[in-house]
């Protein structure tokens, strides 16, 4: 009997182990299509005023997809002026940015 429950209990905890797992690879999965559709739609509009289509998937993209792959090192090569320029085409499509917010490891000027 006693071997039963530690099956059981084993069955168990793997199945949560699991299911985590598979909700971080969607996740992951759903993320990564999230900013892909991101860039094609914002890649025509770089040193322009942003396209309706662009502004749209600013909107809709959730920001913990974008910001979390905002790593250190990346943070390091980018400048604080294309941190500002991105923040005001994102507000320009009508996505309030704070100042103070963190993304990944920047914090918006």
């Amino acid at each position: 009997m006693e071997e039963k429950r530690a099956m059981l209990k084993s069955l168990i905890l793997l199945m949560l182990f699991l299911s985590f797992t598979l909700e971080t690879v969607a996740a992951e999965s759903f993320c990564h299509a999230q900013r892909r559709m991101l860039i094609n739609a914002c890649t025509s509009s770089i040193l322009r005023s942003p396209t309706a289509q662009c502004c749209l998937r600013i909107r809709r993209t959730p920001m913990w997809c974008v910001c979390s792959i905002v790593t250190p090192q990346l943070a390091a090569t980018i400048n604080i002026d294309k941190v500002k320029y991105a923040v005001g085409v994102i507000r320009q499509c009508g996505r309030p940015v704070a100042r103070g917010t963190k993304c990944g490891s920047l914090t918006v000027p």
